[in-house]
């Protein structure tokens, strides 16, 4: 199966948003920013669809809407996980937003309606996967240069702004690597299931570690694994790329709950 093109674009870059998704999830974690995550995604739908509308790409909307509300999370800082209601009542009217702009573009589009909710890997393009590594590099090098001071602020935003550590700067900066980092999720998983991509492998990886190294690590295999065991069941069962992602994830997120409390049952009886 992996003779064909399409299989071969699907798997670069699946692996390519994997490993970024393994590692920015991670920080997402530790961050309890959960919700915003949710939000960037949802909001990528609205930019995906109004980009569509005006004839350009779709990523070149999501990039821009979800560029521009990172920076306003960002300058939010830790209040945004105190503001909710705030960040609900933007994703509403966005969302509203994007629903109108669905409703004009399914009228001459409605195939390209569910690539943006649910995502399309297998139509992935080499340019995409240029323009997806290109991406990825500017994840990367700046995350290699902020990791040592995000990780003390995610850690321990309190001690961290004692020792001078520019909290709001690193904000606004994780944010905007969220952004780009959700609109190329969008490319697998769509923006209704972006979330899963971007929470439970750093979930997974936090439940099974106990360094940032380890951690990190077990996040990236978990979510590469997913993808490319997803690409094969996908292949043979003609089931959809995002559910068997979003599926394998989850079923491997309850793997470790699951074993304990079997564990503690079998004890309990011995």
């Amino acid at each position: 199966m992996w003779a064909y093109s399409f299989m071969q674009h699907a798997l670069l870059s699946g692996l390519i948003i994997a490993t970024i998704c393994g590692i920015i999830s991670v920080f997402v974690v530790l961050r309890r920013v959960a919700f915003a995550t949710h939000a960037l995604g949802h909001m990528s739908l609205t930019g995906a669809a109004g980009s569509a509308l005006l004839g350009s790409s779709m990523i070149t909307g999501q990039l821009t809407l979800n560029l521009i509300c990172a920076v306003i999370m960002g300058l939010m800082g830790n209040k945004i996980k105190k503001n909710d209601l705030a960040v609900g009542v933007v994703l509403t009217f966005v969302l509203g937003l994007g629903a109108y702009f669905l409703f004009l573009f399914q009228n001459n589009y409605a195939g390209g309606v569910m690539s943006i909710l649910f995502g399309n890997i297998l139509a992935v393009s080499l340019a995409q996967i240029y323009l997806l590594l290109a991406l990825s590099m500017i994840i990367l090098i700046i995350l290699l240069i902020i990791a040592r001071p995000l990780l003390f602020a995610s850690i321990d935003p309190i001690v961290a702004s004692s020792k001078n550590v520019h909290l709001r700067f690193l904000s606004v900066v994780f944010f905007m690597l969220l952004a780009l980092t959700v609109s190329m999720a969008c490319q697998i998983v769509g923006a209704l299931l972006v979330f899963v991509m971007l929470i439970i492998p750093g979930a997974i990886g936090i439940q099974w570690g106990n360094t940032i190294f380890k951690i990190t690590a077990i996040s990236v295999i978990v979510a590469n694994f997913s993808v490319v065991l997803a690409l094969i069941i996908a292949y043979y069962f003609n089931l959809p790329v995002s559910f068997c992602i979003t599926s394998i994830l989850s079923f491997a997120y309850i793997i470790r709950p699951l074993s304990s409390k079997l564990q503690k049952f079998f004890i309990s009886i011995s």
